[in-house]
C-alpha cells in the first residue's frame, strides 16, 4: 500500500457531532437536540461531491455502510458520503441519552419531517453544503429520502428511496403496532421508567419482528443459512442480536416516527398526498423489494405514477425486507446499479 493510499484509508471516516439549539418538533415541542454524523471522502473545493445517506430503524452509520460499500460495480471515493443518525437511533439525541425532562418515555415523537428538517439545517449550515448529488436510504431511511424529494428537490439532484415509502400505509402501521404491543406488555416495562432491560417484553418484540422481515419464501427455501444460521429458530436469535443494541424506548421512539410517516403532513402539503409526490422533481428510482411483507410494490407503482420524474425498479430478490438493506448480495448489486446510473457514474 503506498503512503497516498495508506492516508486516504486512515482518513476515510469522521464522526462529528452537530447540537441545533431549541429545535421545535412539529407538535410544538421545543428542546436541544444532537445529531451525530459520519463522513467517508472530502469535499471537494465546489462542495459538488456530496451524497447523503440516511439511516434505518435501529441502524446507526456503521449498518448503513453496506449500502454504499466499494464494490466491483461501485467506487464512491471520490464522493463524500455523509451518514446521519435519525433521531432516537441511541446515537443522535434518543429516548436513551436525552436529559429531563425529556428522558426516557418523555422524550417527544420525531417526525420524518423533524429528522429532515434538522439534517437540511446540518448540511446547509454545519457543512455548507447548497446541492447533493444523491440522497439515499434504506427502509426508515426510505422515508426520510422521499420526504428529502418533497421538500428539498430544488438542491437534491436524486434521490434513491429503498424497500421505503412515502407514506406508511395501514397494514404497515398495524404491523407495527404489533410489534410494539409485545413490548408495552411486559410489566418490567413499566411504561418506559423501566429500571432494567425488559427482557420478556424484548424476546416478544424481537420474535414477531422476525416473522416480518424476511419472506415466506426465505423460511421455505432455508434461505437464512446464507445468513449464517441453520434453522428457523435462529432468526429469533438473529433478530434479538440486531435490537439488544438498543434501549426499549429508543425502539419505541424510532417506532413512532415510522408509523407517522407521511411526506404530506405538513402546511406545506395539508395532507394532500399526490400533491406532495408531484413536488418531486428530482429524479428518482424508486426501489421496492419484490418479497417486502410490509413496503409493498404496489404502493411504490403508486407513488411513482405521480412523481414527474422516477421510476420504478423492483429488487428480485426473496430475502424480504432484507433484500435492500445491503446484505444481501442480489439487493446489493441492483442498489450498486442505481447508485450509478442515478449519479452519472
Amino acid at each position: 500500500m503506498t503512503k497516498k493510499a495508506k492516508a486516504k484509508k486512515e482518513t476515510q471516516m469522521k464522526i462529528n457531532n452537530y447540537q441545533i439549539k431549541d429545535f421545535q418538533t412539529q407538535n410544538q415541542q421545543t428542546l436541544d437536540i444532537n445529531l451525530v454524523y459520519a463522513t467517508y471522502g472530502e469535499l471537494n473545493k465546489n462542495k459538488d461531491n456530496a451524497i447523503l445517506v440516511v439511516t434505518s430503524y435501529s441502524a446507526t452509520h456503521e449498518d448503513a455502510e453496506d449500502l454504499f460499500a466499494k464494490s466491483d460495480l461501485i467506487d464512491l471515493s471520490d464522493h463524500c458520503v455523509i451518514v446521519i443518525n435519525m433521531l432516537s437511533n441511541s446515537t443522535s439525541s434518543s429516548p436513551s441519552n436525552t436529559p429531563a425532562p425529556f428522558d426516557g418515555p418523555r422524550f417527544p415523537l420525531m417526525t420524518v419531517n423533524d429528522n429532515v428538517r434538522a439534517q437540511h439545517q446540518l448540511i446547509t449550515k454545519e457543512l455548507g453544503i447548497d446541492r447533493l448529488k444523491l440522497v439515499m436510504g434504506f427502509s426508515m431511511g426510505g422515508l426520510q429520502t422521499f420526504e428529502w424529494g418533497a421538500q428539498h428537490s430544488d438542491m437534491v439532484d436524486a434521490i434513491l428511496p429503498i424497500c421505503g415509502a412515502a407514506k406508511v400505509s395501514n397494514h404497515n402501521w398495524m404491523f407495527l403496532e404489533g410489534v410494539k404491543s409485545s413490548l408495552l406488555a411486559d410489566p418490567n416495562f413499566k411504561n418506559g421508567d423501566y429500571e432494567s432491560r425488559p427482557e420478556v417484553g424484548m424476546q416478544a418484540f424481537a420474535t414477531v419482528y422476525g416473522g416480518w422481515a424476511f419472506s415466506q419464501a426465505f423460511f421455505r427455501e432455508e434461505l437464512y443459512k446464507e445468513l449464517g444460521m441453520e434453522k428457523t429458530e435462529d432468526v429469533i436469535g438473529f433478530m434479538k442480536d440486531y435490537f439488544y443494541r438498543r434501549e426499549a424506548n429508543d425502539l419505541l421512539g424510532m417506532l413512532a416516527t415510522w408509523q407517522s410517516a407521511d411526506i404530506s403532513r405538513n402546511s406545506r402539503f395539508d395532507g394532500d398526498f399526490d400533491k406532495a409526490l408531484q413536488s418531486i422533481s428530482a429524479r428518482a428510482i424508486v426501489m421496492p423489494g419484490k418479497t417486502d411483507l410490509y413496503f409493498r410494490v404496489t404502493d411504490s407503482e403508486y407513488e411513482v405514477s405521480k412523481m414527474p420524474n422516477a421510476e420504478l425498479r423492483v429488487i428480485d430478490s426473496k430475502m424480504g425486507h432484507v433484500a435492500g438493506s445491503g446484505m444481501d448480495p442480489v439487493g446489493k448489486a441492483e442498489i450498486d446499479r442505481a447508485i450509478i446510473d442515478l449519479i452519472g457514474n
